[in-house]
C-alpha cells in the first residue's frame, strides 16, 4: 500500500507545471503550442521571456526537492528514488495536459539535490560545462541524464534496486531528448541565443 502511496503522492506533485501555470495564468498562453511544444524552461524561456523561464525552472525544481522531501519524510529515505521517478513521470506526462509535459531537468535536479547533494553537485557541474561549451542546453541536459547513471552506479551506496530506479530516471530524460539528438546530429539543433 505504502508503495501506490508514495507513487500517487509523487505524480501529482510532479504534475505541478512551471510553464503552463505561468502561460495560462499571466499571459493567457498554452505553452504547448509554441515553440518546441515543450512545456518545460527551455521553451518556457523562448516562448514566454527570460523572467518566466527563470520561474518555471525554480517550481520545477522545488516540486522535485518537495517530492524528496515530503517521501523521506513519510516513508522513508529508501523509497525517495521511486518517488522520484514518479514524480518525473507526473512532470513529462501530466494527465490534465494530455499527457504532454516536460523533459524532467529540473525536476530530477531538484530531486536528486536534496537526496544526495554531492553527487548531484557533479552532474549538475557536468550539465553547466556541457551547455557551456557546446552553446546547447539540449546537449548539456543529455549529458547530465548520463552522468547520472555513471555517478549513482559506480560512486552510491543505494541498493541495487534503488540504483535501478534513479538510472531509469535518467534514461526517461535521455528518452525525452530524442528530438533533440535527431537535430543535434543533423546539425539543425538551437544554441544558446538562438544561433545554431
Amino acid at each position: 500500500m505504502k508503495y501506490i502511496l508514495v507513487i500517487v503522492i509523487s505524480y501529482f506533485i510532479g504534475t505541478i507545471s512551471g510553464s503552463y501555470i505561468i502561460g495560462k495564468l499571466f499571459l493567457d498562453k498554452d505553452i504547448r503550442k509554441y515553440g518546441s511544444g515543450n512545456a518545460g524552461t527551455t521553451n518556457a524561456m523562448r516562448v514566454l521571456g527570460k523572467k518566466a523561464g527563470v520561474i518555471t525552472f525554480i517550481i520545477d525544481f522545488l516540486k522535485g526537492v518537495a517530492v524528496t522531501f515530503i517521501i523521506g519524510k513519510l516513508f522513508g529515505l529508501n523509497l525517495v528514488p521511486l518517488g522520484i521517478l514518479a514524480a518525473v513521470f507526473g512532470h513529462d506526462f501530466p494527465f490534465y495536459m494530455n499527457f504532454r509535459g516536460g523533459k524532467g531537468v529540473a525536476t530530477t535536479l531538484g530531486a536528486l539535490a536534496l537526496f544526495n547533494f554531492p553527487l548531484t553537485l557533479i552532474c549538475y557541474i557536468v550539465w553547466v560545462l556541457g551547455t557551456f561549451i557546446t552553446k546547447m542546453v539540449s546537449v548539456g541536459s543529455i549529458l547530465f541524464f548520463i552522468s547520472i547513471i555513471i555517478v549513482y552506479t559506480f560512486m552510491s551506496e543505494l541498493t541495487t534496486y534503488n540504483i535501478i530506479l534513479v538510472n531509469f530516471i535518467a534514461l526517461i530524460g535521455i528518452i525525452r531528448h530524442k528530438d533533440n539528438i535527431k537535430r543535434i546530429m543533423a546539425g539543425n539543433e538551437n544554441k544558446v541565443g538562438g544561433k545554431k
